[in-house]
């Protein structure tokens, strides 16, 4: 009777390894100010990126103990306030498809535009 573990790939593991290292190097939940590599992680692009584009976006860093902070909530108000993503939309259709929002999205939403209000900026 073979008892042994299921075959994995070498390339899976490693995948899995990298995205156990993500989340662990990333665990960003709770923390409303973030280091570059974190604010890139949060947005979803890399280091190098996010540094080159983050100017353009109003983005700016605090300067605090010789790190480089972004707030999160900024980070946030720049993702949703980007342009929507177009695409070409299905064959034969002249109105591209745009998915419901879910009610976490609309609360994440609403939540802002009570912070903004707060802030003097809505």
């Amino acid at each position: 009777m073979d008892t042994s573990e299921p075959e994995i790939s070498l390339q899976d593991e490693i995948k899995a390894l990298r995205q156990q290292l993500a989340v662990l190097r990333f665990d960003i939940s709770g923390k409303e100010w973030l280091t570059v590599d974190e604010a890139a992680h949060y947005c979803g692009v890399s280091s190098g990126q996010f540094r080159k584009n983050a100017p353009d976006l109003g983005l700016v860093p605090r300067n605090f103990m010789g790190k480089q902070l972004y707030e999160k909530s900024e980070l946030y108000r720049a993702i949703h306030n980007a342009s929507d993503w177009t695409t070409r939309g299905r064959v034969g259709s002249n109105t591209p498809s745009i998915p419901p929002r879910s009610a976490q999205v609309e609360e994440a939403l609403a939540r802002l535009r009570r912070y903004d209000q707060r802030r003097g900026k809505g």
